[in-house]
């Protein structure tokens, strides 16, 4: 039925005419009518209204009374009140309109016999014990309470009765809330802490300014519906008997109309039952004012396991620029037509077997697994391997763009580089022979995606992901993620774990407390410090003789070296370069600097990298000496040399403890005469770049990235190819051009690692670079976690994930 709502200027116009003649028109319309003149006392504008047509109700009601009742731009009644009675007069079937009028004396005239002003009163009217006389109110359709809330591991208030002296409660200033504690628990003005808002009383609690909250129950049941694991009310088992104080609200009626009242509690009972009450208090009484509800403090769920990571932005774009975070996500949300498995080994996954290979070995054809679908339904198909790797192509990966067909050196990939044979077929052209291409489609800028999904231009911000071991059910950017189990996925073993959940973190410290203090996490990995792992790997907080956190150490893709500028003396004599070869002492540098957060690297590619051989040697001093006397130096002669290193923390806080102890093992030769020093990134990367440091200390892959791919080549040809610019260490070998491009064009596994045995080989005689220490990557869980891998490019795999109880 509809509903009538005349404009409030109406009846503002004819108070006016009639407050005008009661008061000899010294009075505005703006003067409110004094309470001691009643609408039954003298004729009202609503009372005109009213003698002119009665096929409706009449409804009183006081306006402005936030957020009971408003008005709008247009002066029609918005609010609670107003979308109330219009859910109950459209269920009762009747017509009605407001008359708004002040408060008083509201209920003498509706209780009047006289009364033909209106039929109801709705105004925020508390159900009285003993009601007036000659009026009756409907059935409560709304009933609140003052609830106690406290943090949802709170053990000491169980109710209301269980608040003590001293502890400090917050309260909304001049709220209910604030009389409950006052003169209910009589709770010394001391211990309350009075607030402008429940939100805020809310806030002071979850950042632990107080110890409990006084709200009303509908407000604090919302805020404990959206943050379970945070808060709660106290004895909320015990429903209605956790509330301290408690009031009933309903429509006043004239007790002779009972057909009103009948139809009124009729539909007051059915906007109960389908919740419409509910909904209106969402929406009109429930303050928007957010909280930050802090930790959850009831440990993890079952159900889900939760990884903790430092990431202040995440980007899954397939096509993006190589990131440690992202392309860990994009991993176990994505395949390729190969991946890296968690044994570092590159196995077919969209691709149904290895592919054939030309002669010339420039084109590669697969044939594709057939039956499998995108996360969005989609159905996987050449076309779409076509369409992902054109398109990361366009949007400038260089993974894409310096490897295919680019028949106009135009450094972007020809459009027919990709070509469709079949639905289930595909040809990729290269540039130039490359053996280790198939480690190449294991990246994420060749992973097939679904162009009904994603966008055509770049789209950092899409969940939709590929067909990976899991695929992204929810996720806000900055907060968390949300990951389930993919039944689409081809690879082996399913995963083991149905639902992850990625949690991102902005400081380490932050994340450290989570998973100390609250176990709101089960791991943290990326981003915290080793030396945080060495601490709480240790810690028994529950005192129970058994330590609570397990460490996880995986494989390292990070390397740590020394470069020598081999156009300048002294560093131009390959004798010298490999005396400081034979006196560093890499177990020490790793156990005094860095506590084993780094360990010994005798090769120039990290051990965990597949064809990685030991080739440096250990320390040998006497060698050391020998090689320098040799050189012609000597104890009586000794070489001055400066060592340069980053002084801004760019890859460790340690770097200058780092440089000081390669000084002082160098200078343990007694030949060596090391000066330190030092510069902040910017000015260090630019000139080293220009060839202005003879011998610096340095990091591989930067710090946040993984190596581009998983081959040896990704840690070795950067440092002797254009070596006269980038890291410029002049160093230049035919044999070792000669090695390497031949295992560039060669694609046979076992022949490519019996190169790469060669060129490490080489690599020691003549140190491209002198490197050092490993860095592996480290995570820390609780002690129910298993199953945690980590592949040679420093990715964890989480299909591999476990944690009991779920």
């Amino acid at each position: 039925m509809s509903r009538i709502l005349r404009p409030v200027w109406v009846y503002l116009m004819m108070l006016l005419l009639v407050a005008g003649c009661a008061n000899d028109g010294l009075e505005t319309a703006a003067t409110p009518i004094p309470s001691t003149v009643t609408p039954a006392a003298q004729p009202t504008a609503s009372t005109a209204v009213a003698a002119l047509n009665r096929d409706f109700v009449v409804v009183a009601t006081d306006a402005p009374n936030l957020p009971y009742t408003d008005f709008d731009q247009f002066g029609s009644v918005i609010g609670f009140d107003n979308d109330l009675m219009a859910r109950l007069a459209a269920l009762a079937e009747f017509e009605y309109e407001f008359v708004v009028t002040p408060y008083e004396g509201l209920l003498d005239t509706l209780a009047s016999p006289a009364n033909t002003d209106f039929d109801a009163v709705i105004s925020n009217l508390v159900i009285p014990d003993d009601p007036p006389e000659n009026i009756t109110y409907t059935n409560p359709y709304l009933e609140v309470g003052q609830v106690v809330v406290v943090l949802a591991d709170e053990q000491g208030v169980q109710s209301y009765r269980d608040i003590q002296p001293g502890m400090a409660v917050g309260v909304a200033a001049n709220s209910s809330g604030s009389d409950a504690a006052r003169d209910v628990l009589n709770l010394s003005p001391t211990d309350i802490v009075e607030f402008d808002t429940t939100t805020d009383a809310l806030q002071a609690l979850t950042d632990g300014q107080v110890s409990a909250a006084i709200i009303d129950s509908y407000t604090a049941e919302h805020f404990v519906n959206a943050f379970p694991e945070q808060i709660k009310i106290a004895g909320s088992e015990a429903g209605r008997d956790a509330w301290i104080t408690r009031k009933a609200y309903g429509i006043a009626v004239a007790s002779h109309n009972q057909e009103l009242l009948d139809k009124l509690n009729d539909a007051i009972a059915q906007s109960q039952s389908d919740q419409t009450i509910d909904r209106l208090i969402v929406a009109w009484l429930i303050p928007e004012e957010r909280i930050d509800p802090g930790e959850p403090r009831l440990g993890t769920p079952a159900s889900e396991l939760i990884i903790g990571i430092l990431a202040t932005q995440v980007d899954m774009d397939p096509s993006s620029d190589p990131d440690l975070v992202d392309w860990e996500l994009k991993i176990n949300t994505m395949s390729g037509l190969f991946i890296v498995n968690s044994d570092s080994e590159i196995v077919p996954m969209l691709a149904a077997d290895f592919p054939e290979i030309s002669e010339d070995k420039l084109e590669y054809t697969f044939r594709l697994r057939p039956g499998l679908r995108f996360p969005d339904g989609s159905e996987f198909t050449a076309e779409d391997v076509k369409w992902a790797i054109d398109r990361s192509a366009r949007l400038g990966s260089f993974l894409v763009n310096s490897y295919l067909k680019d028949s106009n050196d135009n450094s972007f990939a020809d459009e027919d580089a990709v070509q469709v044979i079949d639905s289930l077929t595909v040809k990729i052209a290269l540039q130039e022979p490359t053996g280790y291409f198939l480690s190449l489609l294991a990246t994420p800028p060749y992973f097939p995606i679904s162009s009904e999904c994603y966008l055509e231009t770049w789209d950092p911000l899409s969940a939709c992901g590929g067909i990976g071991p899991y695929t992204i059910a929810t996720w806000s950017p900055n907060d968390r993620m949300r990951l389930k189990a993919n039944p689409e996925w081809p690879g082996r073993p399913s995963p083991a774990f149905e639902n992850i959940q990625i949690r991102f973190y902005q400081d380490a410290e932050s994340m450290r407390r989570s998973l100390a203090e609250f176990q709101s996490i089960d791991m943290a990995w990326t981003g915290l410090p080793y030396a945080d792992v060495v601490e709480m790997r240790r810690l028994d907080l529950d005192e129970d003789g058994a330590v609570d956190f397990k460490s996880w150490q995986g494989t390292a893709a990070f390397k740590s070296y020394l470069i020598f500028e081999q156009d300048t003396p002294p560093w131009n004599d390959a004798r010298v370069r490999r005396a400081a070869a034979y006196a560093v002492d890499r177990e020490a540098l790793a156990q005094d600097v860095f506590a084993n957060g780094r360990t010994p690297l005798f090769s120039p590619v990290p051990t965990g990298v597949p064809g990685s051989a030991a080739v440096f040697p250990q320390r040998d001093l006497d060698m050391a000496r020998s090689l320098l006397q040799q050189a012609g130096y000597s104890e009586a002669r000794p070489l001055a040399i400066t060592l340069w290193y980053n002084n801004d923390a760019h890859y460790t806080p340690l770097e200058a403890a780092y440089a000081e102890a390669i000084k002082a093992q160098l200078e343990e030769t007694g030949i060596f005469q090391v000066t330190l020093a030092s510069e902040v990134w910017d000015t260090y990367r630019a000139q080293l770049g220009q060839c202005n440091y003879p011998a610096y200390l340095l990091g591989w892959p930067t710090p946040g990235r993984p190596a581009s791919y998983l081959d040896i080549t990704s840690w070795t040809d950067f440092f002797i190819q254009n070596t006269s610019t980038g890291f410029c260490s002049n160093y230049e070998s035919a044999q070792m051009d000669q090695l390497a491009a031949l295992a560039l064009a060669e694609t046979d596994t076992e022949q490519r690692n019996t190169l790469y045995a060669q060129i490490q080989t080489l690599w020691a005689e003549d140190l491209p670079t002198l490197d050092l220490l490993q860095e592996p990557r480290h995570a820390l869980s609780l002690d129910k976690v298993d199953g945690v891998t980590v592949d040679g490019l420093g990715l964890m795999h989480y299909e591999l994930l476990t944690k009991s109880g779920g």
